[in-house]
């Protein structure tokens, strides 16, 4: 579903682009921004790819983060493991752990 012209534009304003890493990736780190877009393009809920993450990665999920990498949605998770170390994951936001 495409986004209408005004809202995409106000969007792009709020995005962060990543490092050089990820240079065609965008971000939304507003979540007022983020959660329409979510809803338009049927994404998962980031509570649901909380529980999760929470189940499989067995830490807990200190930030949440939806980018665009090329044409496709994913959520960049930071994650602190029970050992207290952080690690970045990044799993596809429409089908997140599918694999």
């Amino acid at each position: 579903m495409m986004l209408p012209f005004p809202y995409l534009v106000f969007s792009l304003a709020l995005a962060v682009p990543v490092d050089s890493a990820g240079a065609n990736e965008v971000c939304i780190e507003d979540w007022s921004t983020a959660v329409p877009v979510v809803k338009s393009e049927g994404l998962a809920s980031v509570e649901a790819v909380t529980v999760l993450a929470r189940k499989r990665l067995k830490g807990s999920v200190v930030k949440v983060t939806l980018c665009m990498q090329g044409q496709t949605y994913v959520y960049r998770l930071l994650m602190r493991g029970r050992d207290g170390r952080h690690t970045r994951i990044i799993v596809d936001a429409k089908r997140p752990f599918s694999r």
